[in-house]
């Protein structure tokens, strides 16, 4: 009698099905043909070397959800059938897979060989009520499938365009099963055509529990929905990190005060350095460079060019004119000893005089190594040429080790110049390129949030279990007053928990602030940190530091001679040509020696001229009603401009004037070669140059302010040729005169009569 069932053959045990889809994957990592591959034969004997097998654990964890290791796959499970009863051992067991109906078996067969089909009889199977019709496949074969069923549906009985689609849904169910999972059930009406009522026994899907996700974000506002479509465009407003700046807006409207103040000032200040102007034009078309043009706008357009700089020791440099300048962007960050110390110098003129060969392991790299892991607390240290490079290797470790994608970072942080980096969150949590050039799949596995708020934390914590790593600028070298101590806590308690990587990005604060960086001072050890600048000792340098099984991920981690021991962790891809430079390890030792022996109180001496310049300069702007702040953090600090000042950039051609190297919207830095008389030197040039600019309109000021320079202090007008106006000792205006026998020096106008 027929029961109306179809009799399935014998199901192909799970560990067989799965061999196909391993070889498959293994194929897609390595791109060698496998197709052929002797299950039995182990991973090294088909040619797969150390980085594909790292890949392959996490690739397999991620599809199967059981964790696999690097030293799996060399030992224990180091084949492909090792590995697919492996997983079969792991993965839930496989529920029964359901009777297939044999009435819609039977009507396939029909529509395939174009025979007349027959409404669904009574005696159909059909699923339980309540019961799932179908089986839980993964979601691209479920797609595909239901897809092919629609057009199936929708095409005329019997006709070629429904033989093909019942086709291809077939393959997909063949496909399903390779896959490791069992095949759809097939929904009777699926292919009838006939206008019979349908069944009601037949129940549509339960649906599948789902994990708890995050509440979904606010809808983004109108701009940050345009920010996702396109190519992103060249912004000034929004211009990111150290990209040239460039406004082409119109001229200003000025008043006949201000327009003879700045055509006086670009005259002497163009004669003065006429040396960098005449280069910077003359190289235009050859050299490429955005510090050339940042700072761009019509209006300061003869003043856009940088000191051309030939000669540097301590804290001065000097310019192809002969002019000399106190230091105060000190290689943004990179010279904590003042330019060319002496000891550093001794040190690369031995290796200079010894070789600089690239490819060998220079001895210097083990002993630059333990000294960096003896200042930071670290198990080990990797060395690269810029923090950049340190930064996205940091990255690279945590991505490996952890298995996932995602890595958090947040607004205002600067963390390098790669693509990955180079971005903007908006309110809906989608992270865009910040800059043209940057593909917007290239910061897909990006998030970025604004730094140190409650409601960061809140989603760091709803995403905890997807984020390979967590990484901070601690203090932000565009933001260093907001020190955020606990936040970072907290952020190492969140990491923690969830077995994310706490990156610490110290390529700024890292040796400059304590000989331990930011993590000695906030009392936080991270798993990974990286460094740059100052450890290089003026020379390009990157440092990832942290601990051991993380930095493990670069080689492999421990092992000795004279036994049986081997590189027991997958590894992932880190090197380059110019890696442990002998130029730069001789540098980075003698800088660090350096250190060690001074202690901490090198780093105190310096923050200290810091904290002097920011409080006597903000009481003088206070006192005057300058709209602008000096805010710091140990030996870095920053000029701000704290109100409506929209000539403010002028201040810093008139500090150049001044002889200070300093330039708009970057910071600055003390170095152990500034001396006291250098503080006073850069207070009183602050000081004459925002009087200047009060006096002529363009900084707002106090009454107070005005009435301290009065019309007899027109800087237009001075009374003898040469003359300049500034404040005397106790902060009255007053006109200088050059000293009539000390070269560079100026004295007050009323001392020479």
């Amino acid at each position: 009698l027929s029961t109306g069932v179809a009799v399935s053959p014998a199901p192909v045990p799970r560990a067989e099905r799965l061999v196909p889809t391993l070889r498959n994957l293994f194929e897609e990592l390595s791109g060698l043909e496998l197709a052929d591959a002797d299950p039995g034969a182990s991973f090294l004997e088909l040619g797969l070397d150390s980085l594909v097998l790292t890949q392959a654990a996490l690739a397999v964890q991620k599809q199967f959800g059981v964790k696999v290791t690097f030293r799996q796959l060399l030992e224990e499970v180091a084949s492909l059938g090792q590995l697919a009863a492996y997983l079969d051992g792991r993965m839930p067991q496989e529920a029964a897979p359901a009777p297939v109906a044999a009435a819609p078996a039977a009507q396939m067969t029909a529509n395939i060989l174009g025979q007349p089909q027959a409404a669904p009889s009574a005696g159909t199977a059909f699923p339980a009520q309540g019961a799932p019709a179908v089986a839980a496949i993964p979601a691209q074969f479920a797609s595909a499938g239901a897809a092919f069923q629609a057009q199936a549906m929708a095409a005329p009985a019997g006709s070629l365009q429904a033989v093909v689609a019942q086709q291809l849904w077939l393959m997909t169910q063949q496909l399903a099963l390779l896959s490791g999972q069992p095949a759809q059930a097939v929904a009777p009406q699926a292919f009838a055509q006939a206008p019979a009522a349908q069944p009601q026994a037949q129940q549509a899907p339960a649906a599948q529990p789902q994990a708890a996700q995050p509440a979904a974000p606010a809808p983004a506002a109108a701009a940050d929905e345009a920010d996702l479509k396109g190519p992103v465009k060249y912004d000034v407003k929004k211009a990111f990190g150290a990209i040239a700046r460039i406004s082409l807006a119109p001229k200003d409207a000025l008043t006949p005060r201000q327009q003879t103040f700045l055509e006086d000032f670009t005259r002497r200040y163009n004669a003065k350095t006429q040396g960098s102007k005449r280069y910077a034009q003359d190289n235009r078309n050859q050299l490429s460079d955005p510090r050339v043009v940042t700072g761009f706008r019509p209006l300061l357009k003869e003043l856009i060019y940088p000191l051309a700089v030939n000669r540097s020791k301590g804290s001065k440099l000097w310019d192809m004119d002969g002019n000399e300048y106190l230091d105060a962007l000190n290689g943004f960050g990179s010279v904590l000893f003042g330019h060319a110390p002496d000891f550093i110098t001794q040190a690369v003129h031995k290796q200079v005089d010894d070789g600089y060969e690239l490819g060998p392991m220079h001895p210097l790299a083990g002993e630059v190594a333990k000294l960096v892991c003896e200042f930071t607390g670290a198990d080990r240290a990797a060395l690269c040429n810029t923090g950049s490079e340190a930064v996205m290797g940091a990255m690279r470790i945590a991505r490996t080790v952890t298995g996932r994608s995602t890595i958090a970072i947040f607004s205002g942080s600067y963390h390098g110049i790669f693509d990955e980096v180079l971005v903007r969150g908006t309110k809906s949590l989608r992270t865009v390129p910040a800059a043209p050039g940057i593909m917007a799949g290239a910061v897909q596995d990006v998030l970025v949030l604004d730094y140190g708020t409650p409601e960061s934390l809140e989603i760091l914590r709803a995403r905890a279990d997807s984020l390979a790593a967590i990484m901070v600028e601690p203090v932000q070298s565009r933001r260093p007053d907001f020190q955020p101590r606990e936040f970072l806590h907290q952020l190492r308690d969140l990491t923690q928990k969830s077995g994310s990587v706490y990156i610490f990005d110290e390529v700024i604060t890292g040796f400059r602030m304590h000989p331990g960086g930011a993590q000695s001072i906030f009392g936080v050890q991270a798993d990974v940190a990286t460094y740059g600048k100052v450890v290089g000792g003026g020379m390009p340098i990157g440092v990832i530091a942290g601990k051991r099984p993380f930095m493990d991920a670069l080689d492999g981690g421990h092992w000795q001679f004279g036994d049986d021991s081997v590189p027991t962790v997958g590894v992932t891809y880190f090197a380059g040509t110019f890696v442990r430079h002998p130029l730069a390890l001789a540098a980075a030792k003698a800088a660090l020696e350096h250190m060690k022996a001074a202690g901490p109180e090198l780093q105190r001496s310096v923050s200290a001229k810091a904290d002097t310049l920011a409080t006597t300069l903000n009481a003088f702007f206070d006192e005057v009603g300058a709209p602008l702040r000096i805010k710091h953090f140990g030996s870095l600090w920053k000029t701000f401009v704290t109100g409506d000042a929209a000539n403010a950039d002028l201040l810093f051609c008139l500090l150049r004037d001044k002889g200070i190297h300093i330039w708009d919207g970057f910071p600055c830095f003390f170095t152990t070669a500034h001396s006291d008389a250098d503080l006073q030197r850069l207070i009183t040039a602050f000081q004459d140059s925002v009087t200047e600019l009060q006096d002529a309109g363009f900084l707002p000021g106090t009454a107070r302010a005005q009435a301290q320079a009065p019309a007899a202090f027109d800087s237009n007008q001075p009374p003898v040729p040469g003359a300049r106006l500034g404040r005397d000792p106790q902060g009255n205006p007053a006109w200088f005169v050059p000293h009539p026998t000390v070269p560079g020096k100026f004295v007050k106008l009323s001392e020479t009569r």
